[in-house]
This record gives structure tokens, C-alpha cells and sequence, in this order.
């Protein structure tokens, strides 16, 4: 029975290995050789040095002790004639890549919890063949085999994909969260929901940017108890679309409990449907009590489009010369984007040289790649190379349902000392995940790292970058003069006072403990 104990790869286990773990990577193959192969007196050697427990760590040790039971398995299943069985033409193909998708977790997979144990995955391999009766039959076998191992993760970022959902994910790099966000163009009120929640209704997972939502200061992690007056735990989510969605201009009442204080009372909500067409940015000048105006943007999300229109909105604003006093970037519920248009924004105010991010790969505590605008491919981002556009001061607005790339540019600007952050902690998410084909048309989407900020702040670990000046207000009236909302206006009162910033002064803060880094 043909497997890849056999090869001359055999699989790498996640982790970072010692000498001796690297030594069992090697030669963990030749544990399986057909019973006529006679070991050259290397290969002997190896096997006694694999036969020393010593030699690993605990964990390394006992995995090893499970993929030797997996190859026995194998050979019980090839002495029973499994595979060999008539219509079983496509049982070994199809257990060769439920094989491949195991090694490529045990090479790629970043766990932000540290929970993935190196014996527990060495033993999954087995489980889940076992529990299809030791051969897959099938494409659709194959493929339930291939969702309860990615599932065994427990990573909701990390799943397999079949041909068709992986040819659209190829196509559609951005995350499907975002995807789903800049997907909101319809006739409603801009509420996203997500599950049930232990205490009734169905969470909100986020509001659309300048919704109706929005607007009646619904939040991330709020309730909606009942549609329409029918309990919202009773519903599919389909059914809420469909209850949600209806002619602009109608009605639709909610009623919303608010997250926080159990003894909040719940908010009777009428909402009116309208169009809700997302635009890549929304930009107003707001005035200062000196005369001067603050630029103030709003970013909806990251897409090469946004950062055309945002580089033209600070071009304008700086032909403007002094009369511009600085910048408000608005980040609130931005769900993320594109990475890559993240670090070209960085450019608009800082060096182009300067660091953005930077990420750690799995098993590995060094950092892989750094990224800088000056790094991105120049036939896509001509312009980053030019400098700043800005030296004026930069304020960026955050909330929860600040994630992502939000997250990243926030944290690359504040490590340089080139913006101040106001809002709230940021939603936490700072992890990259890879596409992984598996030879058919299939493929694996898996958590294969994390972002760290320049100054090596863990985003996800510490869940969140926290403000500098703490706010907490939905956005609303900014485009309607005096009626701005209180974040906004803490923003324009720190540009009032606050002279350019210097970047070589900055010391971030550790948001467990907010003392500087040294």
C-alpha cells in the first residue's frame, strides 16, 4: 500500500523542533520500508537513534509512536485486501490526499491559541480514516474525511474548500468576511447577524457603514431579541435576510438588547429601509474655532480603489497648504480588506521605507517577512515610492469592529509615532491565512501566521491594539456641521493642540500592561 511513510518527504510536524525532532522528520519514512528492503548500516543507525526517546521532546516522541501505529494500520488495511476491493478503484488516491492534507497542516499551521499539539495531530490521521471504515470511496467521502480533519483544528479560519468554493476564493482573495461585507449592496437596514446567543435573540456581528443600522447606534455584540415581532432565535439567518430586506422606504421594526449591563433595558427600533450602496471612502472638511479645517476621511474598506480615492482626497487637502490643519481617518467598523492596500495607505504618511508589519510563520517565533510599501510591486503601486503626501498630524478612529487590516495600518502608524489611535480596542484579529491546493481542484485555506506591528505587538495575543484616548460613540452626524459625534470631536480637539509628531520619540505602549516596550 502506497502512502507517504514511503516517500522521500516524509510529513513535518508543526512546531519548532530540536535536532533530534529534526532528525525524526528525516527519517520516519524509513519506518515504513516493505519488509524485503534491507536497511543500509546508515539507515540502521538512524532507526537506533529514532528507537531513543531520549533523543526527543515528549511530544515529538509520542507522535512519533502514533504515525509508526498509523503505518502498522496501513499494512493491516493492505493485508485485508481493503483498497484492492472492487469498487474501491479511487480509495487509495483519495487516501493519499487526506494524507497530504495532513502534512501540509502539520508544516503550515499557525495555532494563535498554542494548543496544537504535535502527538494529538499525528494521531487524527488515523482517527478519521478508521472512522470511514479504513477506505474512502469516493469524492464525497473523501471530501467529509478532509472537513472533520480540518475541522479537528478548531481554527474557524481554517477549513477545506471543494474545487468550486476554491477556484472563488483564488479569484476573490479577500477574506469572506469582507467579502461578505462589500457584498451588502441591497435595499435594507445594514444589520449583520451571526448566532444565537446563550441569552436569546441573534448576535450582531457588525452595521453597515452609514446604514440605518448605524444611524440608531446598534453595536458589535448586540442582540436583536425579535423582527418584525417574531423571536429571532426562531429564525434561519436566511429567513432574518429575508425579514430584514424588503422596498426602500418601508419599515422594520426590531427590538435590540444592548450589549453590556444585563440590566439594560431592550431598544424598540424603527428602521427604514433604504439602498446601501458601501463607496470606498466619504471625505468632509471640519472646521476648528481658529478657522483652520481638519480633513476628516472615512474608510469603509481596503481595496486598490480606497486607496486611490484616499490618496487624491490627501493630495487636495494638501494643495490646501496650511489652511488644513491635519487628517481624521476614520476606521470604525471597517471589517479589513486587502492587506497589501493597508501597507501602500502607510505610504500617504510615512516613509515609504518604514516597516508596516511584520509576520511570524508557524512554529517559529522569527519573523518572516517584513512589510513595507517600498516592498510592494511598483507595476500595482506606482506611487508609494514617492514619499508621504502628509507631515500634518493624523488621528485614527477605531472601534470593535476594527479588524484586520484596520488593525494593521492602526498599528504600523502608531509604532512610528505618526498617529494617535482614539476609539476602543480594536477587534483582534491579526492572523494570515494561506490557500493550499490538493492536487484535484480542492484545496485547504489554513491559518499559516500572524501580524505583528513593527514594534513586535501581537495583535491577536493580546486582542486588540488599545487607543490612546479612549471613546466610545458610533459614528454619526460628521457630515452635518456642529453634530459630530464625540470621537470625531476629541480627534479635532488633539489636532487643535497637538504640534507634528516626532518619530524617532515613540515608545509603544504593551496593551497587558501599558508600560513601554524598552
Amino acid at each position: 500500500m502506497s502512502s507517504w511513510l514511503g516517500v522521500a518527504n516524509p510529513p513535518a510536524l508543526a512546531g519548532q523542533l530540536s535536532a533530534a525532532d529534526q532528525t525524526y522528520e528525516r527519517e520516519i519514512h524509513r519506518l515504513a520500508r516493505p519488509k524485503s528492503h534491507i536497511p543500509s548500516s546508515d539507515e540502521q543507525a538512524a532507526l537506533q537513534l529514532l528507537m531513543d526517546p531520549d533523543m526527543f521532546t515528549d511530544d515529538a516522541w509520542q507522535a512519533m509512536v502514533k504515525l509508526q501505529r498509523y503505518a502498522q494500520y496501513l499494512e493491516t488495511l493492505a493485508d485485508a485486501g481493503v483498497e484492492e476491493a472492487p469498487g474501491c478503484e479511487s480509495c487509495a488516491a483519495n487516501r493519499m490526499m487526506l494524507e497530504r492534507a495532513w502534512q501540509t497542516v502539520a508544516n503550515e499551521f499557525y495555532d494563535p491559541a498554542g494548543r496544537f499539539s504535535q502527538q494529538a495531530w499525528a494521531g487524527q490521521l488515523q482517527a478519521v480514516l478508521a472512522q470511514h471504515g479504513g477506505a474512502l470511496h469516493s469524492k464525497a467521502e473523501a471530501y467529509s474525511a478532509l472537513r472533520e480533519l480540518l475541522g479537528s483544528l478548531g481554527d474557524k479560519y481554517s477549513t477545506f474548500m471543494e474545487p468550486a468554493a476554491f477556484r472563488r476564493a483564488l479569484r476573490q482573495p479577500m477574506p469572506a468576511a469582507e467579502r461578505d461585507y462589500l457584498a451588502a449592496q441591497f435595499v435594507g437596514v445594514g444589520v449583520q447577524l451571526g448566532g444565537v446567543s446563550p441569552q436569546g435573540g441573534r448576535l450582531v456581528e457588525a452595521p453597515l457603514v452609514e446604514s440605518p443600522a448605524e444611524a440608531a447606534g446598534i453595536r458589535r455584540g448586540d442582540r436583536v431579541l425579535e423582527i418584525e415581532g417574531i423571536p429571532a432565535e426562531s429564525l434561519t439567518l436566511d429567513e432574518t435576510t429575508t425579514l430584514l430586506r424588503g422596498p426602500a422606504g418601508s419599515s422594520v421594526g426590531l427590538t435590540v438588547a444592548p450589549c453590556g449591563p444585563a440590566q439594560q433595558s431592550p431598544r424598540q427600533l424603527l428602521l427604514e429601509r433604504r439602498p446601501l450602496p458601501q463607496p470606498a471612502v466619504k471625505e468632509a472638511q471640519l472646521p476648528l474655532p481658529d478657522g483652520r479645517v481638519v480633513q476628516y476621511v472615512r474608510l469603509h474598506y481596503f481595496t486598490h480603489e480606497a486607496t486611490g480615492a484616499l490618496a487624491q482626497v490627501v493630495a487636495s487637502a494638501e494643495a490646501e497648504g496650511q489652511h488644513v490643519a491635519g487628517y481624521v481617518l476614520d476606521l470604525r467598523n471597517n471589517p479589513g480588506g486587502v492587506f497589501e492596500e493597508a501597507v501602500a495607505i502607510a505610504s500617504l504618511f510615512q516613509d515609504p521605507m518604514s516597516p508596516v508589519a511584520e509576520t511570524v510563520r508557524s512554529g517559529s517565533s522569527l519573523v518572516d517577512v517584513v512589510w513595507r510599501p517600498a516592498g510592494l510591486s511598483p507595476a500595482s503601486w506606482p506611487d508609494v515610492l514617492a514619499g508621504p503626501l502628509t507631515s500634518k498630524p493624523l488621528v485614527l478612529l477605531v472601534n470593535s469592529n476594527s479588524a484586520s487590516a484596520s488593525e494593521v495600518l492602526a498599528g504600523g502608524l502608531r509604532d512610528y509615532n505618526r498617529a494617535v489611535i482614539v476609539g476602543e480596542r480594536t477587534f483582534g484579529k491579526g492572523l494570515v491565512q494561506y490557500y493550499f491546493p490538493m492536487g484535484d481542484g480542492s484545496g485547504l485555506k489554513l491559518t499559516a501566521a500572524k501580524y505583528l506591528t513593527p514594534k513586535a505587538y501581537d495583535i491577536t495575543k493580546f486582542g486588540g491594539l488599545t487607543p490612546d484616548f479612549a471613546c466610545k460613540d458610533y459614528p454619526h452626524g460628521v457630515f452635518t456641521p456642529g453634530r459630530a459625534d464625540r470621537c470625531v470631536t476629541s480627534a479635532l480637539g488633539y489636532i487643535m493642540a497637538a504640534p507634528a509628531p516626532d518619530p524617532l520619540s515613540y515608545s509603544p505602549l504593551y496593551a497587558s500592561t501599558g508600560t513601554e516596550k524598552p
